[in-house]
């Protein structure tokens, strides 16, 4: 009997030094821009402003100051600038990150794949050890 059908599973992980790499301040600045212009996401009164410099994006939101660089998010804060405000941004912006590193790895694999044959791609929700996680499945027809 002739076997038409070959799987192979892999489970890939980003590491942080791949994660920097893939977070070049030129691709992140554009996804975080869009994000904070998103309606909800900034409070009512508040606006940013984004400049880079270097390898360090900075964004200003009212009296705080978040900094990315090398794939982190920091931040600093006026006095009378809530800290708690200044969290939820940074976690924000740091899932952001984690999951536009999946993604552009998520290109890279594609893009490594193309040249073998027609590639689909599916997002899936996975359990990784009793963690539900968005996981992309690619299939390749050779």
């Amino acid at each position: 009997m002739a076997c038409n059908l070959a799987v192979s599973i892999t489970k890939a992980a980003v590491t942080d030094e791949k994660m920097r790499a893939l977070l070049a301040p030129e691709k992140v600045q554009p996804v975080v821009e869009s994000y904070l212009r998103q309606p909800g996401v900034l409070k009512q009164g508040e606006s940013f402003e984004a400049s880079r410099n270097g390898d360090t994006i900075t964004i200003r939101v009212a009296g705080l100051w978040i900094y990315i660089s090398n794939g982190r998010v920091r931040t600093s804060a006026t006095a009378g600038y809530n800290d708690v405000r200044g969290r939820e941004l940074v976690d924000a912006l740091s899932n952001l990150l984690a999951l536009t590193a999946d993604a552009l790895f998520a290109q890279q694999v594609k893009a490594a794949l193309t040249p073998l044959g027609k590639v689909k791609q599916q997002q899936v929700t996975v359990d990784n050890a009793g963690i539900t996680q968005a996981a992309m499945v690619f299939t390749l027809n050779i």
